[in-house]
């Protein structure tokens, strides 16, 4: 029922939390994944940071990230499915809607069309799980069987980017796994990445707020490179290797569909993923908050056999809730994104973070506890914790790196 794999020619980052989960679900899968190539990043001493506000130290690392594109990961998920006689698929088959339970209260499996040969065919099931992504049509299937539309929100920064694979030549990362600019409106609303994924192969993105888009032409796109906040990224890929056409991206807001606050909800229905709850892909959160969705379904099926109502709609938003508070809270910042305008209180927040940033450039702790929230195995109020509050506001002694930290040998100790 999958048209493909979601955004394949772009950057895929699996943060700490979904490296768990997917664990959890596939035991050894990142054993394995290392096994075909993935390349392992040590956050955040492998990494060259230009935050808003300055370069970050590359402090002992904390996290580890797997250097892999979204078709390794895929695949290997996949592979692990196939073999499991318990499973089986459907290829070719479009869901066009949902049948509804004997008892008028539930969902009792769904209508599918052949997409070659048109033939509508019913299949009865004890669960419906929607996995079908930002395009699902859950809503309308709800709407149709009489219990409404969920109500939505929606931030958008404008963003748009473009990715390209590259095969770097040796010594252009000086040693490095993972180059990272941000951009810092209004004075440049432009940012980049390069990552490391399996087969020598090196993924670059960047990417413009605002609707201020890369191209994706050969001269326009390292044109877009070359002004980025840092030459590192550009110098890295401008006498490098192609090894892909370059594509572009634009559908990145974050949108929240509020399935668990809809006044009724049917039994053996599930919406998950970013059906239900997708984010500004920037941030890398989407495959982490689907893993950890399954997870936390896998677990409710284990204690509730035969229990999927509104309880377990509750549990995805749950997943769903630190990771959406942070990719908005930053999105918000942002003079041209479209959204509801932050209240004073969202303001001092937004000034929390930003200072917390900016110590984490300088303050190994502080840098600690950020990642542990950003990589989403720590909640948001992490950071408000006394210790790591009052780091944030006294300030880190010493200047600001104005120039980025590319040995190794400057790690504090």
């Amino acid at each position: 029922m999958r048209k493909g794999v979601p955004q394949a020619h772009h950057l895929h980052v699996l943060i700490t939390a979904g490296q768990r989960a997917l664990e959890r679900l596939f035991p050894g899968m990142m054993a394995e994944l290392h096994a075909l190539g993935a390349v392992p990043v040590a956050a955040p001493t492998d990494i060259l940071y230009l935050s808003t506000t300055g370069w970050r130290e590359r402090f002992p690392p904390t996290h580890g990230l797997v250097g892999a594109s979204r078709e390794l990961i895929d695949w290997t998920a996949r592979r692990r499915l196939v073999e499991d006689h318990r499973v089986r698929f459907r290829t070719a088959q479009i869901v066009v809607g949902l049948l509804p339970s004997a008892s008028g209260d539930g969902v009792a499996g769904v209508e599918v069309r052949d997409r070659e040969t048109g033939v509508i065919e019913r299949i009865a099931a004890d669960l419906v799980v929607d996995a079908s992504g930002r395009s699902s049509r859950s809503p309308d299937w709800l709407a149709q069987l009489g219990y409404g539309r969920p109500e939505e929100s929606r931030v958008d920064a404008g963003l748009g980017y473009a990715s390209r694979r590259y095969r770097l030549r040796p010594g252009a990362v000086d040693g490095c796994k993972n180059i990272l600019l941000m951009p810092k409106p209004p004075e440049s609303s432009r940012g980049g990445v390069l990552y490391p994924i399996e087969n020598d192969r090196w993924m670059v993105t960047v990417g413009g707020l605002g609707n201020d888009c890369p191209p994706t032409d050969e001269e326009g796109f390292l044109e877009f490179t070359r002004s980025l906040r840092s030459p590192l990224l550009y110098d890295a890929i401008r006498d490098a290797e192609p090894d892909s056409p370059i594509h572009g991206f634009r559908q990145t807001a974050n949108h929240r569909r509020h399935f668990e606050a809809m006044p009724r909800w049917p039994d053996a229905f599930l919406v998950v993923g970013d059906a239900a709850c997708s984010f500004n892909p920037v941030y890398g959160q989407g495959m982490a908050v689907a893993a950890m969705a399954a997870v936390r379904l896998d677990d409710h099926l284990r204690s509730h056999p035969g229990a999927f109502g509104r309880e377990m709609q509750a549990a995805v938003a749950e997943c769903s809730a630190a990771a959406w508070l942070i990719a908005t809270g930053a999105d918000l910042r942002y003079p041209t994104t479209a959204g509801p305008r932050p209240g004073r209180l969202s303001r001092l927040s937004h000034w929390y973070l930003d200072r917390t940033s900016d110590v984490a450039n300088r303050d190994a702790r502080v840098s600690e506890v950020l990642t542990d929230v950003l990589h989403l195995v720590s909640p948001p109020a992490a950071l408000m914790r006394p210790g790591i509050a009052l780091r944030v506001l006294r300030g880190r002694p010493g200047p600001r790196l104005t120039e980025p930290p590319m040995s190794a040998t400057r790690l504090p100790r």
